[in-house]
């Protein structure tokens, strides 16, 4: 089941599990050492994909002058079968029916390109470092 909620409609249950996955990808598993709890979190709209009672997708979407996707996750244990493009499309629509005139960005890792580029997105950087991983901005244009 997909699910979108505002912070303060996230259980401490739920908003444990979205901070230990993003930990365990990001920090962990992607050795990336930044700070993941950035004080966005209270701001956002958190989509995420319930089985039962585990998160197994989620993404966080930011809204200011654009609108931001970002923190893009899908559980170790449910990755191969499409539930990050499932995931991305999601936010994507999403976007694009609650904030129609508004550009969509992202922080692309740099290998995930041709992923996001299948959704319309287009660089709009040279890419940069970020904790050790190339990275570059791309945008959708309504």
């Amino acid at each position: 089941m997909w699910l979108l909620k505002t912070f303060d409609e996230l259980s401490l249950v739920e908003l444990e599990q979205i901070l230990k996955m993003r930990q365990d990808i990001f920090i962990i598993e992607q050795e990336s050492l930044f700070s993941d709890i950035d004080g966005k979190d209270q701001e956002a709209t958190h989509l995420m994909k319930k089985e039962g009672d585990v998160i197994t997708a989620y993404c966080r979407i930011l809204v200011g002058d654009n609108v931001n996707i970002n923190r893009v996750v899908v559980n170790k244990d449910h990755r191969g079968n499409g539930m990050g493009r499932e995931l991305f499309q999601y936010a994507v629509d999403y976007a694009k029916d609650a904030y129609p005139n508004k550009k969509i960005e992202i922080i692309a890792m740099a290998y995930l390109d041709e992923f996001y580029a299948s959704f319309g997105f287009k660089p709009v950087s040279e890419s940069y470092d970020i904790a050790g991983h190339k990275h570059f901005d791309m945008e959708y244009t309504p």
